[in-house]
């Protein structure tokens, strides 16, 4: 009798997606998998789109961990300091950085605010992480004095910044910028600083803050504008080879520090109003569009309840023959389980594939609007005039070259797991009313 519930599930279900039942069963069943299949690809183009800019600040601006010098004080790590670190388990790269605010300005265009970092002309070589980010689209990572100019004799220290700033001055690879910023004059008095630099290269990474807001000099340079060619305290980054274990690595430069002023702090405490923002976010889109799967559970209880009545007699029977109520109530919460797995495999497989070609899928979204207006212009005869084909993300409206999508593993199963869990309890509740038939009651009027 151990195999009887499981027995009874299979043919009450295949009964009612054939016969009496049907249309509930396969609206169940279609509800958790459109359910499953939009919450698996809006996680993974919100993963794209959150990862994107965690990526980008944690990789290019914060670094993994950081070491902030004590403020007021011309502190400095030891070179036997940053040897341990770089020696520490985990850690792939150790960057020293000075980072001010400036006005940037060039020939043809009025100043525009930027981040200025100062970091070591090999900065590439020492992160390679950081070499892909900022992987050059025009020219090259050259932050030397003597940079040549392509618009001038006289050669001058190189800058390197986004091509979203390079636009907005209108400037390319060899052309001359200026900097606006204070610097340290006699007796360590502020003094406004306008200093020529030459625009080496630009980078992309996909973060419009950082295209549009960051150049990169050098540390030799920073030195001349802001300490009267005297060495600034320098911030030092660490990347780590895994940055979730940080804790480990952060024990170990805190200990290698000690006593030098410099306090070290995690990724995990940069921008925190921000990620916690992003997972704030993607947390409301979950239960927003989660709730489908509390209607669906309310569908799958109606239905499941209808079932319980409509075998009343068959019940009845199976309880006079000595069939414990919880086996019988067994059997339809196995119905439920089988509606949410085939319902949550199906949306899962659905999802995963439209998560992994979304851009294809919107491509294709284009493409079929696109000949929907062709079609109506042409047979309106209005061809005359018409404007540009349509784009869902057009890149004159959003900074995006391709929409990002990223499939976590274990979100997308986390969302089938409840989907078929919305079923089961469900179906549980509706279980209940088996507890209620009497046999001697219901075949007394059959």
């Amino acid at each position: 009798m151990s195999g009887l519930p499981l027995l009874l599930a299979r043919r009450y279900f295949h009964g009612r997606r054939q016969g009496a039942g049907n249309a509930a069963t396969t609206f169940s069943i279609l509800g958790i998998a459109v359910g499953v299949m939009t919450l698996t690809v809006i996680l993974a183009v919100m993963n794209g789109f959150q990862l994107g800019f965690i990526e980008s600040i944690v990789e290019v601006s914060s670094y993994h961990l950081q070491l902030t010098p004590p403020r007021g004080a011309a502190a400095a790590v030891p070179p036997a300091d940053v040897a341990r670190m770089r020696s520490t388990r985990g850690v792939t790269a150790v960057v020293p950085f000075v980072e001010r605010q400036a006005l940037i300005e060039s020939v043809l265009q009025r100043p525009r605010a930027c981040v200025v970092r100062a970091v070591p002309p090999d900065l590439l070589a020492l992160d390679p992480v950081q070499a892909r980010m900022l992987a050059p689209v025009s020219g090259q990572f050259d932050l030397r004095a003597g940079a040549a100019r392509a618009s001038a004799d006289a050669p001058g220290p190189g800058v390197f910044m986004g091509a979203e700033l390079a636009a907005v001055l209108g400037v390319r690879a060899g052309e001359p910028v200026v900097l606006v910023s204070y610097g340290t004059g006699p007796g360590g008095h502020p003094v406004a600083r306008r200093d020529s630099f030459v625009l080496t290269g630009t980078f992309r990474t996909g973060y419009y803050d950082f295209d549009s807001g960051l150049a990169f000099i050098s540390l030799e340079a920073a030195d001349a504008l802001y300490g009267g060619g005297e060495a600034l305290p320098r911030t030092w980054g660490v990347k780590l080879a895994n940055r979730f274990s940080d804790a480990g690595p952060l024990a170990a430069i805190s200990a290698a520090v000690a006593g030098t002023g410099y306090t070290a702090e995690s990724w995990r405490t940069y921008n925190r109003s921000f990620f916690d923002a992003l997972a704030v976010e993607k947390l409301m889109m979950m239960l927003l569009v989660g709730l489908i799967f509390l209607v669906v559970g309310f569908n799958v209880f109606h239905s499941l309840r209808r079932s319980v009545h409509e075998r009343m007699e068959e019940i009845a029977v199976l309880k006079a023959v000595g069939v414990p109520p919880r086996r019988i109530r067994l059997t339809f919460i196995l119905q439920g389980l089988f509606i949410g797995v085939a319902g949550a495999a199906g949306g899962l497989a659905v999802g995963l594939l439209v998560a992994v070609n979304v851009n294809e899928v919107f491509a294709g979204v284009d493409l079929l609007v696109n000949a929907a207006v062709f079609a109506v212009r042409t047979l309106a005869l209005s061809m005359n005039g018409a404007s540009g084909g349509f784009e869902i993300f057009s890149p004159t409206a959003f900074y995006l070259t391709s929409v990002p999508s990223r499939v976590l593993p274990q979100e997308a199963f986390l969302v089938a797991f409840f989907a078929v869990g919305s079923c089961v309890a469900a179906a549980v509740a509706a279980s209940r009313a088996v507890s209620r038939f009497r046999p001697a009651e219901v075949l007394r009027y059959e």
